[in-house]
């Protein structure tokens, strides 16, 4: 397991849903954050606009797309073709593995919680302090262990 950081990814509903059923095993970017983390929290883009969850991460694996497909394509949740339309023309992409997942019951408003609140481009770090205290401390520690 990592260092314990936390970013927050931006990621459209359809791939959401898919993580937290366990459906999707990997989620790809194009980019990785320089610091290390392990808790990834799951800001789902267009209507909802609200943090649904987080999951941790297992591994996280580097290569070409090519490379990357092959190894992941079975956990990928997503299309061949729209994993390569994403990649667009990377000559490295990330696939973070997810091990455990936790999708609140109530979806947080970020906005509520930050008044300037951004979504992330690519991704974000962020405070522990930011989260803990509106979301159920003892299910996260759980997942962490």
């Amino acid at each position: 397991m990592m260092e314990n950081g936390r970013i927050i990814l931006s990621i459209k509903p359809e791939y959401s849903s898919k993580i937290f059923t366990g459906e999707k095993k990997f989620e790809f970017r194009t980019q990785k954050p320089k610091n290390p983390f392990e808790i990834v929290y799951v800001y789902e883009t267009n209507h909802t606009k609200k943090i649904v969850g987080f999951f941790t991460v297992k591994n996280v694996i580097q290569g070409s797309p090519e490379e990357l497909w092959d190894k992941c394509k079975y956990g990928a949740g997503m299309t061949e073709a729209d994993y390569f339309k994403y990649c667009g023309n990377k000559k490295i992409v990330y696939a973070f593995e997810i091990d455990k997942t936790h999708h609140y019951e109530s979806a947080i408003d970020p906005y509520i919680l930050c008044n300037n609140f951004r979504p992330a481009q690519s991704f974000k770090y962020i405070r522990e302090n930011y989260v803990f205290t509106f979301l159920n401390e003892n299910c996260e520690q759980e997942l962490t262990k």
